[in-house]
């Protein structure tokens, strides 16, 4: 097992993270889209103490916990705005084509934004009523989540904790929870429980 914290490389990791590792890849064909998905290894590492209370610091913060999407929501905001300023100002034909682009822009700019911090506040809700010890083991997951890989050739990768809370998770939870097809939920709580029995 990996002892060094993910992100800044320290030794002093306080908080071991073992997790079963999700590989999904998107098919396009006529009919639309679909995910293939495969269960990976389970993964070892470890996040340290100063690291999860930063992150628990900027997830308790609602507002600085979306700034990178406040930023970018906010630049599509101001593109519609630009859009729609240059369009009376400089556009005679077909104007009513780059009003729409802009109109598009405003709202996709306004919905992103209240997204990231609806997202953020009900995150900042939910550390706020756990434990200290619990929040800050909720932030060292963030800590991993945020900085494990998230791509593996054309795989997209994403992760399930194996914890207590999820060995008492029945799969359609699983399903739910991690956006697994049904039958990769129930492959997962079958390895979530064969590592259990391993510890």
């Amino acid at each position: 097992m990996d002892d060094k914290c993910i992100r800044c490389g320290g030794t002093q990791a306080a908080y071991p993270i073992h997790a079963l590792e999700v590989r999904t890849l998107h098919v396009r064909n006529l009919g639309g889209e679909n995910r293939v998905q495969a269960l990976g290894d389970e993964k070892h590492s470890a996040v340290c103490e100063a690291c999860a209370q930063r992150q628990l610091e900027v997830s308790l913060n609602p507002v600085r916990a979306a700034k990178p999407q406040l930023v970018r929501f906010g630049a599509v905001f101001a593109a519609g705005i630009v859009i729609g300023a240059a369009t009376f100002l400089f556009v005679k034909e077909s104007r009513q084509v780059f009003l729409l682009l802009g109109l598009a822009a405003l709202v996709s700019g306004i919905l992103g934004i209240c997204d990231a911090l609806r997202k953020a506040k009900e995150k900042s809700l939910s550390l706020n009523a756990l434990p200290g010890a619990e929040a800050l083991e909720e932030a060292a997951w963030d800590v991993f989540i945020a900085d494990a890989p998230k791509k593996e050739d054309i795989n997209d990768l994403t992760y399930i904790p194996i914890n207590k809370k999820n060995l008492r998770r029945k799969n359609g939870d699983l399903m739910i929870l991690y956006h697994l097809l049904p039958e990769i939920a129930v492959e997962a709580w079958k390895r979530l429980h064969k590592e259990e029995e391993k510890q």
